[in-house]
């Protein structure tokens, strides 16, 4: 899937035409800067917007709503892919989601997926997996129905268990339910859905990369889902961190994690091993906790 690294290399050039507000801000901001390239970054520009909060006119905040709407829109263009996994990564990921899948008929949950990313990749893989189609299906760990009511929806045999902390491209407010992101007010669309083409031009629901988070954290979804998380955490056996490097930038998710160190087995992160991260890592965890190397590569050797 995308990464910051390249949504910031879309900036500002390559922000999509329908988002044209956005990419001259951007310019705007580029000229204001003098070029410095840590003000043109994805971070720091959706902070720029969504933390603004003094507008000196009525245009201003027009202006800012609209910018809100297209980084948003811009975020969710660039996470969305429109080819199917190769053969290989397909085959290997699959691996991977037939190795945690849990029994429905099991009373407890043996491997359980916290996500701070909002891609689909885990759902699409399941739809583009005859076998695990027919066998497994995604539970959030709340219960978001979907829009297309008449979906089929089996009872599969067996789930992935996904915690989404950050939201999901395939999430949405249902029409005419408000701002507030409650539970009974968010619904889910797949691209096949016959309700797609009624949300298709709206944005999905998920916190973006902002210091600017605790707006986006109105009504129950996102308090309910972290609940969970917090608790399934302190239950857990054993805890495998994968691509996430703890920033001091994420005030949210870091402490939140942390206080769980004692279970969590390894920090895999792909960085050269001199870097300044990996050291800060090494600090934060006993020895041989952090990994250096490609999660796919380290998934195989664990499965």
């Amino acid at each position: 899937m995308p990464t910051l690294k390249d949504l910031n290399g879309r900036i500002p050039d390559g922000i999509y035409p329908e988002c044209l507000a956005l990419r001259n801000y951007c310019y705007f901001l580029r000229e204001l800067c003098r070029g410095e390239p840590e003000y043109l970054k994805i971070e720091a520009v959706a902070t720029n917007i969504l933390a603004a909060q003094i507008f000196p006119s009525e245009e201003d905040r027009l202006h800012n709503a609209t910018l809100r709407f297209e980084l948003l829109r811009f975020i969710t263009k660039a996470m969305q892919r429109s080819v199917p996994l190769s053969e290989e990564a397909s085959r290997s990921l699959s691996h991977f989601l037939n190795a945690v899948a849990n029994d429905r008929a099991n009373s407890k949950r043996d491997n359980l997926i916290l996500s701070f990313n909002y891609d689909t990749l885990i759902e699409d893989q399941v739809q583009q997996d005859p076998e695990l189609f027919a066998s497994t299906s995604v539970d959030y760990g709340v219960n978001i129905e979907r829009a297309d009511r008449s979906a089929a929806c089996g009872s599969s045999p067996r789930t992935i268990d996904l915690l989404k902390l950050h939201g999901s491209l395939n999430w949405y407010s249902i029409k005419g339910a408000g701002e507030e992101f409650d539970l009974k007010n968010v619904c889910r669309v797949e691209r096949f859905d016959r309700s797609f083409p009624m949300y298709e031009k709206d944005n999905p629901i998920f916190i973006p990369m902002a210091h600017a988070k605790d707006s986006f954290l109105r009504g129950s979804l996102f308090n309910v889902i972290w609940a969970k998380a917090d608790y399934y955490l302190s239950k857990a056996d054993e805890i495998y961190v994968i691509g996430y490097g703890f920033p001091q930038t994420d005030g949210n998710s870091f402490p939140f994690l942390l206080k769980h160190r004692n279970r969590i087995r390894n920090v895999v992160v792909f960085e050269p091993k001199k870097d300044t991260s990996i050291e800060r890592l090494e600090r934060l965890f006993d020895k041989g906790v952090v990994v250096c190397e490609d999660a796919q590569k380290f998934l195989n050797r664990l499965f």
